[in-house]
């Protein structure tokens, strides 16, 4: 059950407000605070979005502190003897309940003593509809004091933003100006247009071929190929995240266990066709944006492709959708990857925060 939680009556003056920039992601949730426009630093900003609750009939001292919840990675840490929940499904939230009880959570890791209000922006799956959005608000009522929904995209190219670069570098390309950002979560893969302006719905498209899709793949390549092995979900994913590639094959060996005896198993083919299975829509996407663009902006667009989110760690993934865009001939194609992926999107969440005015913030419901 979500925990109660009664929004705080205090005026905005009585307490100092941190303004948050969350990346709210179906695997994992990341955020970046900053208190008076300079940022506020913690031992640890991401977090599984993970909730588990204690089994019936489990004895003291098994789970910490005698806990009922447990989120994040203590949650997988202790699953034997948690019922685990993923509030999020293909990037929206499916469990209203345990998302509430998640954001609590996050409260606590941003504001453990409960001296400031916290202004959150949010990011959220390209195209999600205003039913979509709202619930996002629902789960952060009592949590934020004023929270606005912004598609994850353009929250990535913000964050890929050199503030010093664009007042300075006139040779510089501003990923907010003329850039299509390729952010591959675990839910969702988001396309979007980025040119300088908040992007519309034809600016976007949102397809729930991601992470989750290739995990599902790859578990149902292994049963089929070895129906003796049994992989958890949790099992799968570290896999994937572990030795996700595209391209020519490799051998990928990892000892498992089958009937309770250690055996290696070569999953490399495996992974290699389930990884591969998001470059197709991929490029569906892609192509269908680049004929939304207007024939003087398409080729600063298409010099300016980035592949951001999880996904983008999949080994030679940026190079093969370069290779195909040339292959159908958009030869001027170039597709980069940022480096420090997991904190795109909450940063630039964050610089939002920064930057609205008071009066364009909502009231979560």
């Amino acid at each position: 059950m979500s925990k109660s939680h009664t929004p705080s009556t205090t005026s905005t003056t009585a307490k100092s407000v941190l303004k948050v920039g969350l990346d709210l992601g179906t695997n994992s949730s990341v955020f970046q605070v900053s208190k008076n426009g300079q940022s506020v630093k913690y031992d640890n900003d991401v977090f599984l979005t993970l909730v588990g609750y204690s089994k019936p009939g489990i004895i003291p001292g098994i789970l910490p502190t005698d806990a009922t919840t447990l989120f994040g990675d203590k949650a997988l840490e202790y699953r034997l003897h948690l019922d685990l929940n993923w509030p999020l499904k293909s990037g929206f939230i499916e469990d209203l309940d345990s998302a509430q009880d998640f954001a609590l959570f996050l409260r606590d890791q941003i504001d453990p003593d409960g001296f400031n209000e916290l202004w959150g922006v949010v990011g959220a799956p390209a195209n999600s509809t205003p039913e979509r959005q709202k619930m996002i608000r629902r789960a952060f009522n009592g949590v934020f004091e004023r929270v606005l929904v912004v598609p994850e995209p353009f929250l990535a190219a913000m964050g890929l933003r050199d503030e010093d670069k664009v007042k300075n570098d006139p040779k510089y390309v501003d990923p907010t100006k003329h850039s299509l950002i390729i952010d591959i979560g675990a839910g969702t893969t988001d396309c979007c247009l980025v040119q300088g302006y908040f992007p519309g719905p034809d600016d976007q498209m949102s397809i729930n071929v991601a992470g989750d899709a290739v995990d599902e793949n790859l578990a149902s390549l292994v049963a089929k190929r070895f129906p003796d092995i049994e992989l958890t979900r949790v099992t799968v994913t570290k896999l994937k995240e572990a030795h996700s590639y595209v391209g020519p094959k490799r051998s990928v060996k990892v000892k498992v266990y089958v009937g309770g005896k250690p055996c290696e198993i070569d999953f490399g083919q495996m992974l290699k066709d389930a990884c591969e299975g998001l470059v197709d829509p991929v490029i569906d996407c892609v192509k269908q944006l680049f004929a939304h663009c207007d024939s003087e902006g398409v080729l600063q667009v298409m010099k300016n492709i980035i592949v951001a989110g999880g996904g983008s760690q999949i080994s030679g993934f940026g190079e093969m959708i370069q290779s195909r865009l040339h292959k159908e001939g958009y030869e001027d194609a170039k597709v980069t990857t940022p480096g420090d992926y997991r904190h795109l999107v909450a940063q630039g969440a964050m610089k939002i925060a920064n930057n609205v005015r008071d009066d364009q913030w909502q009231v979560p419901l």
